[in-house]
């Protein structure tokens, strides 16, 4: 007796701590688990807080059906967008305006490119090599900014009309109370190295998330979220775990993100998301 057609299922997979290590590097396990159960004919799309400028060749090279980027401000499937929410080009104007009167350096992300201030690559340093010595880099005490944010386009105009986000050095959380206080409109948050408080305070468009952006794409797909497996390791992740039909921690994940999960696979760097996707069925 026939069985049908297999269930073909949406992966939602983070980038940073998921699907690549915190030393940025790409286990192989994950490569030949994403093209396999793509010859399946499941789809994967990278769900992450990078915008498009910070997804490299040797990721798309992997094969992806498409990506969800900005923490779920941009999604976007076989080339073509599906959603766009950037900040106005009113309210980077005045959020770089006022960080640069804090004293607080920054840079804008978008899908074009990522853009320093001016006094980024001088003051950022500290915060950097914390950042790096929290994802594991070799030698992260010498390390230089331009090593850890290769992509950066220095001198262009810090006043745009696409940037989904703003990342700003923090000095302590009163930045970031204080930031929400000054655009209570815009949505706020902090991020940092595995192990280390907050080292960067970001802010970017109310009401994205990557929830959101997963019902976004789920629609256009004609899909259920019974269909849709999420998988990450962060508290920015948290939304989509829970609100996917299947939610996957990874092992490096945190304790909060551990308990929303259906399944909790092995570290990032044993090869814990090619066994998750072993475990779901997904290799056949």
């Amino acid at each position: 007796m026939s069985t049908g057609a297999p269930r073909l299922r949406i992966v939602l997979v983070d980038v940073d701590g998921t699907l690549v290590t915190y030393a940025n590097e790409l286990p192989s396990s994950a490569v030949e688990a994403i093209r396999r159960a793509r010859r399946l004919g499941h789809r994967v799309y990278p769900t992450t807080g990078r915008s498009r400028a910070e997804m490299p060749d040797y990721l798309w090279d992997i094969g992806l059906d498409g990506m969800i980027g900005g923490n779920g401000s941009y999604v976007e499937h076989q080339g073509e967008v599906l959603l766009h929410q950037h900040l106005s080009r009113e309210d980077c104007q005045a959020l770089v305006a006022w960080l640069s009167g804090r004293g607080l350096e920054l840079y804008l992300e978008a899908n074009s490119g990522l853009f320093p201030s001016p006094g980024f690559r001088d003051a950022a340093l500290p915060a950097v090599r914390a950042y790096a010595a929290g994802r594991g880099h070799a030698g992260a005490d010498s390390v230089t900014v331009e090593e850890v944010f290769p992509n950066f386009i220095y001198d262009a105009d810090l006043v745009r009309d696409d940037v989904n986000k703003i990342s700003y050095l923090l000095s302590g959380p009163e930045d970031l109370e204080a930031a929400r206080q000054a655009f209570p409109w815009l949505r706020h948050g902090s991020w940092g190295g595995r192990g280390h408080d907050a080292l960067f305070g970001d802010v970017g468009v109310a009401g994205v998330s990557k929830a959101h952006a997963a019902d976004v794409l789920l629609e256009h797909l004609s899909a259920s979220l019974e269909d849709a497996i999420a998988v990450g390791d962060a508290t920015v992740d948290l939304d989509m775990i829970e609100h996917c039909g299947t939610g996957v921690a990874m092992g490096n994940a945190s304790r909060e993100v551990k308990a929303a999960a259906n399944l909790v696979t092995d570290d990032v760097e044993e090869d814990g998301l090619a066994k998750a996707f072993d475990r779901l069925g997904l290799l056949g």
